[in-house]
């Protein structure tokens, strides 16, 4: 009778074992799930873009994709220090392409004309999932635009 309890112990802690390995595995324990959502980096970014200087400036740049080649910080600064200073930046919608990691983030960008009043334009800003980090990076300078969802047409990513 002892070695029956015994081996039923053995037993039942490898079965419990298994199951805790197994319904990891099926939770997908390898998904990336991001702290902020795509919208709320292009809002931060924006806000850091538009107050300058150079901590916010830092901030704003640690935003976007570094892969190495990708984007030299003195470039990025010299760049968005260029945005006007009235800027104003709105978000109209976001689509995910969970498949490829990119989302696009769709905002209305409002700006004093020089002709008096304002002009607004739309744009799409794509972003990429950094696995490392577990969060959405701008691709400032336009990796992932061929591959992005606005080109697949009404309903091609997550709305």
């Amino acid at each position: 009778m002892h070695m029956n309890k015994i081996f039923s112990r053995r037993y039942l802690l490898f079965f419990f074992a298994l199951v805790m390995l197994f319904s990891v595995g099926c939770k997908g324990g390898g998904d990336v799930k991001p702290a902020e959502a795509p919208e709320e980096v292009v809002k931060k970014f924006y806000a850091y873009v538009k107050e300058g200087g150079p901590t916010t400036l830092n901030e704003a740049y640690r935003l976007c994709d570094l892969r190495p080649g990708t984007l030299e910080e003195g470039r990025f600064k010299e760049t968005v220090t260029k945005y006007p200073k009235d800027l104003e930046v709105k978000v109209l919608g976001t689509k995910i392409d969970d498949k490829k990691n990119i989302a696009v983030v769709s905002i209305e960008c409002k700006t004093a004309s020089s002709f008096g009043g304002y002009m607004t334009t739309t744009s799409d800003l794509n972003l990429s999932l950094d696995k490392e980090t577990k969060s959405w990076k701008i691709d400032f300078v336009g990796d992932t635009y061929e591959e992005s969802p606005a080109s697949y047409g009404p309903g091609g990513g997550k709305d």
